[in-house]
C-alpha cells in the first residue's frame, strides 16, 4: 500500500480526512458528510483493490465465488419483482409522513 497507486489512493484518503475535519471545524456539515462518504468510498475501493483477484485469500477468487448464470438470472428477476411491490410502499410512506395533516392545528 505504500507504492504506486496504494499511495496516491492514501494521499486521497489523508485529504478527505483533513476536508471533513476542516468542514466540521467551520461548521459546515453538508460538506462534511461529502467528504466522509467520499473516504469511506475510498476506503473501501482500496481495500477492493488490494484483495484483487482474491476474496479470501489465497482459496477465493472471484471467478471461483460466482454463482451460476441460472441462478443470476432468477435473482435478477426476484429483485425486480420484489422492487415493483416494495417502492410504492416507501413512497407512500414518505409522502405519509413527511407532509402533515392540515388539521393539527386546530385541536378538538
Amino acid at each position: 500500500m505504500t507504492d504506486g497507486w496504494g499511495l496516491q489512493l492514501l494521499a486521497c484518503i489523508a485529504l478527505f480526512a483533513m476536508a471533513a475535519l476542516l468542514a466540521l471545524w467551520r461548521r459546515w456539515f453538508a460538506f462534511a458528510r461529502l467528504a466522509v462518504v467520499a473516504q469511506v468510498a475510498l476506503i473501501l475501493t482500496g481495500w477492493g483493490l488490494a484483495q484483487h483477484p482474491y476474496v479470501i485469500m489465497p482459496d477465493v477468487t472471484f471467478h471461483q465465488s460466482a454463482a451460476p448464470e441460472a441462478t443470476l438470472r432468477l435473482l435478477t428477476f426476484a429483485l425486480s419483482a420484489g422492487s415493483v411491490l416494495l417502492l410504492p410502499a416507501l413512497i407512500f410512506l414518505f409522502r405519509l409522513f413527511t407532509h402533515p395533516e392540515t388539521n393539527q392545528d386546530n385541536p378538538p
